[in-house]
């Protein structure tokens, strides 16, 4: 029987390197300590070598790593792409990242295409896997490691989910693109975006997923416009660039990852309307059934990933044209010139179970969150609380369907926070790893993982190198209190 991480998580020394779920197609991975953590991101054999899974954009799935060990003889030989559209693409991020050595590498029989490189490219090639998203899932993997075809076709579970993620918006019309992962639905816009216009600056409003902004920072013309915080100082100062220049876009999150601040759309709607730019907006963290955002965006992207999966198991995502939008007709024709469909079957019926629930799920967690964060801020040990519920900004739209619906994310900074860090995240007993918007709890050292390399720049923009991320699961919420109590007390 697979192990129930609501009843017995994975947090001990113990569990490093296990997957979260218990599963072979797992997108999470239990790094329970945080001197685990520390290691992962310098490349510690110790921790690296232990670890059954992985979240793929970051880490190579044990599938796709045999795969490609078969395919290019050895380790950072290349990697495998979907299809020959994607490696081209892959191929060309390396060669205008100044690579010399990429070259297609054909698989027989198969739709997916390698990218070969020499090792000192390859990193370059693995900053497209992980920036763009088009990844080779585990499940095509293990397909094309047994000799069976990946296909990509309209099958009913596809019909059905598009279905479903049309129900969940107040526009019935609204068109929907399906994606191997939430940041190639990011990266499909992006192309879309820049074929229209590559000659204006983007601008990135709000700190955000740290791929999105890599895009526009690594991806050709490499031209953005950053305004962390999103509050009305930078809505002034946005306000003041567009009375001088021209901008392609706006990209920004609601509410925005980690700091999960409420961002002000109308005004970002109207600027949009009165300057002609593109407002695209990412909702992974309104959860699917909280807070749609559709009305102000140009175009809407989602990782179906996180809430709308919930399990953990499987990776996807989306692009929703708002059709009533001014640029529907050249973002409607630019997507469908680069699109296909990547997304697996395979993949595809798994997240059609996986969302059969979304709603009351995400009842259940909204529920949860709200009470844990209203209890932390309440604790000594805690100096800073960021979630939705507490958000002195939050406005009136976010309160559409109710009050209570707040998403499932939340993030901490402890007091003395380089002592007691450490120490509670070490003995909070619930799963410790990347990803959220599963049905179990989950917490990271958000800025170790995402940022490990930019720490002071990040702390700049006002986000804590000590900064826990808490995604807020489906256990009961006294249990829940209970562990994040236990673990305080070691601060």
């Amino acid at each position: 029987m697979p192990i129930d991480l609501l009843k017995s998580p994975h947090w001990k020394a113990e569990h490093l390197g296990l997957p979260m779920p218990d599963s072979p197609h797992a997108v999470s991975v239990s790094l329970p300590l945080w001197e685990h953590n520390i290691k992962y991101e310098e490349g510690a054999a110790e921790v690296v070598s232990r670890l059954q899974a992985a979240y793929p954009r970051f880490c190579l799935h044990p599938y796709v790593r045999r795969l490609c060990h078969e395919v290019f003889g050895g380790e950072n030989g290349g990697l495998i792409f979907p299809s020959t559209a994607a490696a081209q693409r892959a191929l060309a991020y390396v060669v205008w990242r100044g690579g010399r050595s990429a070259r297609l590498v054909a698989l027989a029989k198969q739709t997916a295409c390698g990218v070969a490189v020499d090792p000192d490219d390859f990193s370059r090639l693995r900053e497209y896997w992980q920036h763009a998203g088009e990844v080779l899932t585990s499940r095509a993997a293990e397909l094309i490691l047994n000799g069976q075809a990946v296909e990509c076709s309209e099958t009913p579970a596809r019909q059905t989910v598009r279905q479903r993620l049309r129900e969940l918006r107040t526009n019935p019309e609204a068109e929907i693109w399906l994606y191997p992962c939430g940041m190639a639905a990011v990266a499909a816009v992006w192309r879309a975006l820049r074929q229209h216009d590559s000659a204006n600056p983007s601008v990135q409003f709000g700190f955000p997923y740290v791929d999105t902004l890599k895009i526009q920072q690594r991806f050709a013309p490499a031209d953005v416009r950053f305004y962390p915080v999103g509050g009305r100082d930078d809505l002034k100062q946005l306000t003041e660039l567009l009375s001088k220049q021209k901008i392609a876009a706006v990209l920004c999150e609601s509410t925005t990852n980690p700091l999960l601040t409420s961002l002000d759309l109308h005004a970002l709607r109207q600027l949009a309307d009165q300057h002609g730019f593109l407002l695209v907006i990412d909702d992974t963290l309104a959860a699917c059934i909280n807070h749609d955002v559709l009305p102000f965006a140009d175009v809407v992207v989602t990782s179906l990933t996180k809430y709308f999966s919930g399990y953990g198991d499987v990776l996807a995502g989306a692009v929703t044209l708002n059709p009533e939008s001014r640029h529907a007709d050249w973002l409607r024709t630019a997507l469908a010139d680069n699109f296909e469909e990547l997304l697996v079957d395979v993949d595809v019926d798994v997240l059609e179970k996986n969302s059969r629930d979304v709603r009351a799920r995400v009842e259940t967690i909204n529920r949860n969150a709200n009470q844990l964060a209203g209890w932390l801020i309440e604790q000594p040990q805690v100096a800073a609380v960021y979630h939705p519920s507490l958000d002195s900004h939050r406005f009136d739209w976010m309160n559409q369907h109710s009050a209570d619906h707040n998403g499932g994310l939340l993030s901490i900074v402890l007091k003395n926070p380089a002592v007691a860090t450490p120490l509670v995240f070490d003995h909070l007993e619930v799963c410790k790893g990347p990803n959220l918007g599963t049905n179990f709890t989950l917490c990271c050292p958000y800025t170790i993982l995402a940022h490990f390399t930019e720490l002071d720049f990040v702390e700049q923009c006002g986000v804590s190198r000590w900064l826990l991320r808490i995604s807020v699961g489906t256990e009961p919420i006294e249990e829940l209190q209970t562990r994040f109590e236990r673990a305080l007390r070691n601060a």
